[in-house]
């Protein structure tokens, strides 16, 4: 579908928290199949946050004004009402052949106004007949302005709002009913807040349990180190997690799985210890590549390691970290999951030097170590009781609560499958 995402915007400035509501918009449209253009003034500047988005099409067209803020419709001046003919003009001009119109406060702010004017000019066009448009407002109507009246643009036009705590209010500020104000929250994904490198993207893209599920763990460790750092332990807590019906995903950033970069024997002992992994896993009710992943299947090219800013890009949408491995001199994949977002340390009690590393903080199992062997009577009854005890201590977190939710709820792909998707197919039904 063609979408047209219309804005004044001069430039693209991230100290506008617009700027960045509207490039996840865009991204989020793209990545999900749509031609997306995005509408600025005829007098954008180029600047650096553009080049860093060079596949968005960009149309500089809107007709540029030094604006007012208007507070009545009657006092828009003859310039304006000039440059409101001109917008409507480029719209049926432009964008008849769109089949949805996204816009940004011009319905809203008095800054706004000869938008408004144009859109409401536009909107008697025959040939605007089949476009939807939805106009996003971003703050809350408070003071009643007369041009608010999403009726009088016709039953084509629906106002977005981004918490359903206000939509009666913001359908009443627009002498609207609640069916003329949609729902749709603003998108906060990992992925573009911090940047993360376009190999971490195809690696979510390949891999979607990372974003989508509820515990995420990410453990590195050598290929051929799998039994000594106890990744069977991992797979086994993680079935119950799965089994106590969380969705779980255990991300173990393998590297030298690659024998000709590591030179070791044919055997390749490390290999069969994947190979054995899976097997447990698969008995334990774990899917490879949704529940357990090995980054040396991902590609090829990182069959000796993911790179080091993958590694902490992965480590950013983890809330879990269990760390079983039965010796270390220190540990270092410790404080880097510690200082990697909000996440619950479990620390392997059997391995003193770990409470020495970690300053005492954390929850402390026994896994058992090398000079203080563990054993338990009943091995499945204790990880399935840590299991739960880790549920309840995650649960019981409110900084792991609030950053999980935000992860799982606020990514553009939940968003746009959960809200855009069913949005824009409602409204195609309605053609």
């Amino acid at each position: 579908m063609k979408i047209a995402i219309l804005t004044n915007f001069t430039y693209l400035n991230y100290g506008y928290s617009l700027t960045s509501i509207v490039i996840d918009q865009v991204t989020m449209l793209t990545r999900h199949g749509h031609d997306v253009s995005l509408f600025v003034s005829e007098g954008f500047a180029y600047n650096d946050v553009y080049t860093s988005f060079p596949d968005i099409q960009l149309c500089p067209v809107i007709p540029f004004s030094f604006l007012t803020d208007y507070s009545k419709s009657s006092d828009m001046s003859e310039d304006h009402e000039k440059m409101a003919e001109t917008f409507c003009n480029l719209i049926a001009n432009r964008l008849s052949d769109f089949d949805f119109i996204f816009t940004h406060d011009l319905l809203f702010t008095g800054w706004n106004l000869p938008y408004a004017k144009g859109i409401y000019l536009a909107s008697r066009h025959p040939e605007m007949a089949q476009v939807r448009w939805f106009h996003w407002v971003h703050s809350i109507p408070t003071a009643q302005r007369d041009w608010w009246n999403i009726k009088s643009y016709g039953p084509r036009h629906s106002l977005i709002f981004p918490n359903r705590t206000n939509q009666l209010n913001v359908a009443v500020q627009f002498c609207g009913d609640l069916e003329d104000v949609k729902v749709i929250p603003h998108i906060k994904d990992l992925r573009s807040w911090f940047e993360f490198a376009p190999d971490t993207w195809k690696f979510f893209d390949i891999f979607p349990s990372v974003m989508g599920s509820e515990i995420v763990q990410v453990y590195p460790a050598s290929t051929d180190r799998l039994t000594a750092k106890r990744v069977d332990v991992l797979i086994r807590i993680f079935s119950y997690l799965k089994k106590a019906g969380k969705s779980v995903c255990l991300i173990v950033a393998n590297q030298w799985a690659a024998k000709k970069a590591t030179g070791r024997s044919v055997k390749e002992p490390g290999n069969e210890d994947i190979s054995r992994m899976i097997k447990l896993a698969t008995r334990n009710g774990l899917r490879l590549n949704e529940n357990l992943i090995f980054t040396s299947d991902w590609s090829d090219e990182f069959k000796n390691g993911i790179p080091r800013r993958i590694l902490r890009e992965l480590m950013l949408c983890s809330n879990l970290f269990v760390y079983p491995t039965r010796e270390e001199s220190f540990g270092l994949i410790g404080p880097e999951a510690a200082l990697s977002g909000s996440k619950l340390m479990v620390l392997n009690k059997s391995l003193a030097m770990q409470m020495e590393v970690h300053g005492g903080t954390g929850l402390y199992c026994n896994f058992g170590a090398f000079d203080q062997p563990f054993s338990h009577p009943d091995p499945s009854a204790y990880y399935r009781d840590l299991a739960n005890l880790i549920i309840a201590k995650m649960n019981s977190d409110e900084a792991i609560r609030s950053a999980t939710h935000h992860r799982l709820k606020h990514n553009m792909d939940y968003i746009y499958l959960n809200y855009y998707a069913p949005l824009m197919a409602e409204e195609n039904a309605k053609r």
